[in-house]
């Protein structure tokens, strides 16, 4: 990933989270993966969260963008950054029909179509590097994603925050970000010619950056990244 290097370089203490189950890490001690919803990842972000003073700024893509709006919805953050965000329920968006059974993990679609979801902007071959680090997914959190089924009670959500959106993002469209930050009253950005994963898109600096000079703008305090 460019992001936490590039804030790391930048002077912010910077932390990388990953979810139960995913990647390596542990499974949940006590849910299975086809219970966990996008709401239960607060839990991952607080055991970041809590190793610290500070309230955190946190930087979230997709799905990790409503865990992030959840967990502020109960904790204090000093600042979001939503990129691409999953939105909550009373924003909402048009349904996304992926085939979801609640009794098995979600397996990821072939190649073709994960690259049109979640690749647009990545030569081929850097597109199927990063599908092959593509794991089972929660079929509750995914339907969550494309069903736009988690609430989020905007007053209890505290800090500055950021919504970008990509003009070429199939999941979460403009006209969806554009919303949330009206639901918010945040501030947004649009990204021309981006897809929807613009933390790997080879212009990903320029999205850092701009992201960067924003914090520098509104954060309370150099605060931790989860």
């Amino acid at each position: 990933m460019h992001f936490l290097p590039y804030f790391a370089q930048a002077g912010w203490d910077c932390h990388a989270l990953n979810w139960f189950g995913h990647n390596g890490s542990a499974p949940h001690p006590e849910v299975d993966l086809l219970q966990r919803g996008i709401a239960d990842v607060t839990e991952e972000i607080a055991h970041v969260a809590v190793q610290f003073e500070e309230s955190p700024v946190i930087v979230a893509h997709s799905m990790g963008a409503l865990a992030a709006q959840k967990y502020a919805e109960c904790h204090p953050v000093a600042a979001l950054v939503l990129l691409t965000p999953v939105v909550p329920t009373e924003v909402g968006g048009d349904v996304i029909d992926l085939p979801i059974d609640p009794n098995q993990p979600w397996v990821p679609p072939p190649f073709e179509i994960a690259r049109d979801l979640w690749f647009q902007g990545l030569e081929e071959d850097e597109a199927r590097t990063y599908f092959e680090k593509l794991c089972p997914e929660s079929p509750k959190a995914v339907y969550e994603a494309t069903r736009w089924t988690v609430p989020i009670d905007r007053i209890k959500v505290s800090g500055p925050i950021l919504v970008v959106s990509s003009e070429l993002d199939h999941l979460t469209p403009p006209a969806t970000g554009r919303s949330l930050a009206t639901y918010y009253g945040a501030d947004y950005r649009y990204l021309r010619g981006r897809g929807h994963n613009v933390l790997l898109e080879p212009n990903w600096r320029e999205t850092a950056g701009m992201a960067a000079a924003w914090l520098g703008r509104e954060a309370r305090s150099t605060a931790k990244l989860p």
